[in-house]
């Protein structure tokens, strides 16, 4: 009775430690590096210059994942109604880049400073954008 109360209990701690082991070397080759998505900006403000008015104008930001985590833009917003931003829907891997393109309607005269927020699923989660010019009459 001894002897099988010693086997059963054996045999349950070797077939724990055996799962143990084997889910961490499973999960160390499926995580990848252990660093965080980590975005970099070709440049974070564009200067359009002197634009028509009632003509709109585009600026496109291209930025690259030199992380070691995958990026998902969750939301991207503009200072102002007269911008309109497209950006990629699908997770941006490792090593690979993407552009954030903003549609700039210069409806006021004047100079004018915007702003293009976007919030990631990284540690610095808010990334600012910055577009800027003279719309003329």
């Amino acid at each position: 009775m001894k002897r099988t109360f010693l086997i059963t209990i054996s045999l349950i701690l070797f077939s724990f430690f055996s799962a143990q082991a084997q889910w961490n070397s499973n999960n160390s080759g499926t995580l990848g590096s252990t660093k965080q998505g980590e975005v970099t900006w070709d440049e974070v403000s564009i200067d359009l210059g002197s634009v028509k008015q009632y003509k709109q104008q585009t600026a496109t930001f291209k930025m690259t994942n030199t992380g070691g985590k995958s990026i998902i833009i969750t939301n991207a917003k503009g200072s102002c109604g007269c911008t309109e931003i497209s950006y990629p829907k699908h997770p941006i891997a490792p090593g690979r880049s993407a552009k954030i393109t903003v549609l700039f309607d210069a409806e006021d005269a004047g100079t004018f400073n915007k702003t293009i927020t976007l919030t990631m699923n990284i540690e610095k989660s808010i990334q600012e954008l910055h577009l800027s010019g003279e719309v003329e009459k």
